[in-house]
């Protein structure tokens, strides 16, 4: 378990934002599948309407809202994608899903009542990833997307 210092631990919540946007962009760019786009595309905006949302809590304690960090990892994760199946892909990302849902309990139970609504939405968001990972992983794909739907402001709709 690691420590838990509120409101500095609130940098780790931006940054999986941050990193999973650059994710999202670069498996944009080497979709597969229109179906595989839709998916990413839709991943793409939970992302970023995330990292929106924690911009004023953010701010608010003084915790550098800066997008600078370390992204080496993102192509290792494309290169992943591109050398196996979308259920390979989904099955490798369960593993690192569970690391940041662990990671963003332990915060939402740190900090105050006054934030607990956006650190518990950073629960609900990262828990959808991970339904959806898990449920696409078994090839159970009928409403995988449903709950990370739920979470967007302003969906993707997918192409007819």
């Amino acid at each position: 378990m690691t420590t838990v210092d509120y409101p500095t631990c609130l940098r780790d919540l931006i940054e999986s934002e941050i990193f999973g946007e650059a994710v999202s962009l670069a498996l944009l760019e080497v979709a597969k599948t229109d179906r595989d786009r839709y998916h990413l595309a839709t991943l793409l905006q939970l992302e970023t309407e995330t990292k929106a949302r924690l911009r004023p809590l953010l701010y608010k304690y003084g915790v550098s809202l800066s997008e600078k960090m370390p992204l080496e990892h993102v192509g290792g994760i494309v290169q992943g994608y591109l050398d196996g199946s979308w259920e390979d892909f989904a099955t490798a990302n369960i593993e690192v899903v569970n690391g940041f849902l662990s990671r963003f309990r332990e915060i939402a139970a740190a900090g105050p009542d006054e934030d607990r609504d956006i650190l518990e939405s950073m629960v609900r968001h990262e828990s959808a990833i991970l339904r959806w990972f898990e449920m696409e992983s078994q090839g159970d794909t009928k409403g995988s997307l449903d709950e990370i739907l739920a979470e967007l402001q302003y969906p993707i709709r997918e192409k007819v």
